[in-house]
């Protein structure tokens, strides 16, 4: 990879999906937080992509580093009108939201919730879709 060639976050997914027939915790956790974070990176780098801000604090936040731009990004998927004509923006904001829980839960939580595997499954049928509206917007 070149200094100037853009990392692909859908790696991340591929390196999640490569857990699935796993039942170690630790492998089925990272991959629930590679779901979330391929899901919310491409999805950050979509709003930037296409300058589609909701105003110049949005545009702050989603250009910068800080923890905000989590909630920003969900926000305005919520809310940005050019990506909710058909609602596709509010369907990417959910799954961020679920898969965000999910992702502190495997981060955080540290009992083994007794479904860990059921929720890795679920993480990565949200970040699959995910995946299909971003492409459903371009």
């Amino acid at each position: 990879m070149t200094n100037n060639d853009n990392f692909d976050w859908y790696d991340y997914y591929r390196l999640a999906d490569s857990y699935s027939n796993e039942n170690d915790p630790a492998k089925l956790r990272t991959g629930i937080g590679r779901f979330y974070y391929s899901s919310f990176l491409e999805s950050r780098d979509f709003i930037l992509e296409n300058k589609t801000f909701l105003n110049e604090y949005n545009k702050n936040i989603m250009q910068s580093t800080s923890g905000r731009v989590h909630k920003e990004t969900r926000n305005t998927f919520n809310n940005h009108p050019r990506l909710n004509t058909t609602n596709t923006g509010v369907k990417i904001a959910q799954r961020l939201n679920v898969l965000r829980k999910y992702r502190n839960m495997a981060d955080y939580d540290s009992t083994n919730p007794k479904h860990l595997k059921h929720v890795y499954d679920r993480c990565k049928s949200k970040s699959k879709r995910i995946f299909e509206l971003l492409d459903e917007l371009n």
